[in-house]
């Protein structure tokens, strides 16, 4: 999709919710899309096909609920708890979201889980925590983890992890101590045990130089620098890893050399708590979607970093982004959600 060309996407359906969203994950069938709002602990399912309508609700007030990933089987998601909510709130659910029932639960990071990431071939799926570590899984079985992946040496704060689009490959990106940069880690999801075969590094000071030249001041590039990484995606090709942070700011690094593309800055401000940047590319790798904190969507041309379009719809922040894998469609969501179409 070409979202400098008219007529650009539109509003196909608006729900409203009551709390902020704080995930969003399409089923790979792109007819449902699954929305959760760790606020009110409540999981929202959205008919993508049918104009929205009333959706699904399910109420997790016990676990609370605050990622969540689609998983092959139409009627069953992983997700994480609440931050909240009870003395099991690191672990990781699979749910039946066709009867409310929680069928496995898989037991093993010590701190909260910062990130799923389900396998499109298979039904491994990766979880990383802020524990300092990244497990592998298989949704089919319960019980203990198939492994806990290395990190690279000497790194600090939570790592993150995601399969690219094939399943053949997935990455980890942890802090590089002393603040100078983020490592990350590809691995070849057959021979994981092997070690990645590629550690790339993406130093601040790149990072600093790239904003820099976009035109942000000395001080605005520095801060923005340092801001952590809070969710890392692979185009479809995989040859562009699309980092959000905390800072209000996203970058596109190159998947072969670990080299600083674009950098992305929020507009309407940062806003005074920070709160990971909602970012996604679109399913034809042809724009990098990120939301804002004055309500807007903006759509840049994934190749150049240039602005294409704008979409205005929402009254507040927006939280979460989605590509529909299947359809011309993209999802945002702040309370509301809309669906975008063209």
């Amino acid at each position: 999709m070409d979202f400098s060309s008219e007529p650009g996407p539109k509003m196909g359906a608006c729900i409203r919710g009551r709390a902020t969203s704080s995930s969003a994950s399409y089923h790979e069938s792109g007819s449902h899309l699954y929305v959760a709002s760790e606020a009110d602990s409540v999981l929202r399912i959205v008919d993508c096909l049918n104009g929205g309508g009333t959706p699904q609700m399910i109420k997790l007030q016990r676990e609370g609920i605050r990622t969540v990933k689609a998983t092959h089987h139409a009627q069953c998601v992983l997700f994480s708890p609440g931050l909240k909510n009870g003395p099991k709130k690191n672990n990781v659910y699979y749910l039946s979201v066709h009867d409310n029932k929680i069928l496995r639960e898989f037991e093993g990071h010590q701190s909260v889980v910062t990130s799923i990431s389900m396998s499109p071939v298979d039904d491994s799926f990766l979880s990383s925590s802020a524990d300092g570590t990244v497990r592998l899984w298989n949704a089919g079985k319960s019980g203990n983890s198939l492994c806990e992946l290395k990190l690279p040496q000497n790194v600090e704060g939570p790592p993150l992890a995601a399969f690219d689009s094939t399943g053949l490959v997935f990455g980890i990106t942890a802090k590089m101590a002393g603040d100078e940069g983020n490592h990350i880690n590809l691995f070849d999801a057959r021979n994981y045990s092997a070690g990645p075969f590629s550690e790339m590094q993406v130093k601040r000071q790149d990072i600093e130089a790239k904003l820099r030249a976009s035109g942000s001041t000395p001080e605005r590039a520095y801060a923005l620098s340092r801001s952590e990484w809070t969710s890392i995606d692979f185009n479809k090709s995989g040859k562009q890893i699309l980092i959000g942070t905390n800072g209000g700011v996203a970058h596109t690094v190159d998947g072969y050399e670990g080299s600083v593309m674009h950098s992305f800055q929020m507009e309407g401000g940062a806003g005074s708590t920070p709160l990971p940047m909602a970012t996604c590319f679109s399913s034809d790798d042809q724009a990098v979607i990120c939301g804002n904190n004055d309500g807007t969507v903006s759509c840049y041309q994934a190749d150049s970093g240039l602005l294409a379009r704008k979409l205005r719809g929402h009254v507040d922040r927006v939280n979460c982004l989605a590509a529909n894998p299947k359809y011309a469609q993209i999802a945002s969501s702040c309370t509301n959600t809309i669906v975008w179409v063209w």
